[in-house]
């Protein structure tokens, strides 16, 4: 007579940066500090155009500025301090930002296939020429329904927008607001091993006109992100669960502009002489380990270190530390 595989139930997503697919009530705080980020205006997704644009800047001797126009008026980012004393005083472009964010993440269940959901950052940045800024970041509030839910696979549909409560002109928020649909998958693969999927599309709503940049399309673009990650659970004497967990995640980014400066200061010697660059067609990824620990079916830690795959990159390395905690799982 053949015997029976005991079902192996999921009790929660081990992934520190693949949305969790699973629906629950729970509350996490996530702590994430990011280095190397060499274009934060891109797309508008980290934060909004950069606000040199606004900026009459004044020319080199001799070489007139036209009528006094800035390039964009309505540019919503920060602008870097200007050197004092130089002959171009232009405004200076970040090409080196450090941030650090703290989210406080509340979902509640509505039932075992319905759920909404809230995330309030704290940000703070430290550029190279943008200097320190810290406050509220963009809020972003949702809602999670799970199309199959059974004791091994979850596969849910996400739905999160972006509100535009971050200072822009601070580095903290894009200035616009954003929706993101998506598919979220968990899923149990035997005893010990768990996999994890996403696909979401990020898509800005009234994101800044592409305005004196030299091109047609807005500064904001459309961007599609998609990962897929792998954990082994080694349960310990304690009682605690180990599991080192794996993961690519990577981003394509379908339009949008970006301003681009080798060493910080706008490109050219004569007015507007920046230099704006179309990121259509970048493609983005990044490769993520981590360790999750999980107490009970209760509360876990995650501890993790990403790093970039790509030339094109949104940061250089990140580390991000989470708690999460579940209320009816």
């Amino acid at each position: 007579r053949e015997s029976v595989a005991t079902p192996v139930f999921i009790s929660d997503s081990n992934t520190g940066y693949i949305d969790n697919a699973l629906i629950g009530t729970r509350f996490r705080v996530r702590a994430d500090a990011g280095f190397g980020v060499d274009s934060p205006d891109r797309a508008e997704f980290f934060y909004g155009a950069c606000g040199c644009a606004r900026v009459v800047p004044n020319p080199p001797a001799n070489t007139p500025n036209p009528n006094g126009d800035v390039l964009n008026p309505n540019a919503p980012g920060p602008v870097g301090t200007v050197i004092p004393g130089a002959i171009l005083t232009s405004p200076l472009i970040e090409t080196d930002l450090d941030y650090q964010e703290l989210r406080f993440d509340f979902e509640y269940a509505i039932n075992d296939r319905f759920s909404l959901f809230a995330e309030v950052p704290w940000r703070s940045t430290d550029g190279a020429t943008l200097g320190s800024e810290s406050g509220l970041g963009d809020i972003r509030a949702g809602f999670k329904w799970g199309l199959l839910n059974d004791a091994q696979n979850q596969l849910t549909f996400q739905l999160r927008g972006y509100f535009p409560t971050g200072a822009a002109d601070e580095g903290l928020g894009t200035d616009h607001a954003s929706i993101e649909p998506g598919l979220l998958y968990f899923g149990q693969l035997n005893e010990r091993w768990t996999m994890a999927a996403e696909l979401r599309y990020w898509a800005p709503i009234d994101g800044t006109s592409g305005r004196g940049t030299g091109f047609s399309e807005d500064y904001s673009g459309d961007v599609i992100r998609y990962g897929l990650g792998f954990g082994y659970d080694i349960p310990l004497v304690s009682g605690t669960v180990v599991t080192p967990v794996v993961e690519v995640v990577g981003w394509s980014v379908l339009g949008g502009l970006a301003l681009s400066s080798a060493d910080g200061t706008p490109f050219g010697t004569t007015f507007p002489g920046f230099g704006y660059r179309e990121v259509d067609g970048e493609n983005i990824a990044n490769l993520k380990f981590g360790l999750r620990f999980a107490f009970s079916n209760k509360n876990s830690l995650y501890v993790g270190y990403g790093a970039a795959l790509t030339d094109d990159h949104w940061y250089d390395d990140v580390v991000r530390i989470e708690f999460r905690s579940s209320w009816d799982r």
